[in-house]
């Protein structure tokens, strides 16, 4: 009984953090969310694999969109597996969202 409430606390919370994601990103940058919602649904059209979690690229000037896990796992850490395009300062900001398609963060 209390693995099945910790289950359903922790799905509500990421549903929650997932609106807070998109609700900030509406707020601050609706255009950037528009951006990064395409080239997600870009990838699940041909069918890129998501799960090792790539850097889907530049979205626009100075933002890349980059999938991560929630919670993360180490292999969002690798290198490969991070935005080179922010990793070597070509880009200053980046939305972080779930294989999923969720908002993860916005910085």
């Amino acid at each position: 009984m209390a693995g099945k409430t910790f289950l359903l606390i922790g799905g509500i919370l990421l549903i929650l953090l997932a609106l807070v994601g998109w609700g900030v990103l509406l707020v601050q940058k609706p255009d950037i969310l528009a951006k990064a919602r395409l080239r997600y649904n870009q990838a699940v059209a041909q069918k890129k694999d998501l799960q090792n979690g790539p850097c889907l690229g530049k979205i626009a000037d100075d933002w890349v969109l980059d999938i991560a896990h929630l919670p993360r796992q180490p292999l969002d850490d690798r290198p490969e597996n991070q935005c080179a395009d922010f990793r070597e300062g070509r880009a200053h900001h980046f939305v972080e969202m779930s294989p999923q398609g969720e908002v993860i963060k916005v910085y």
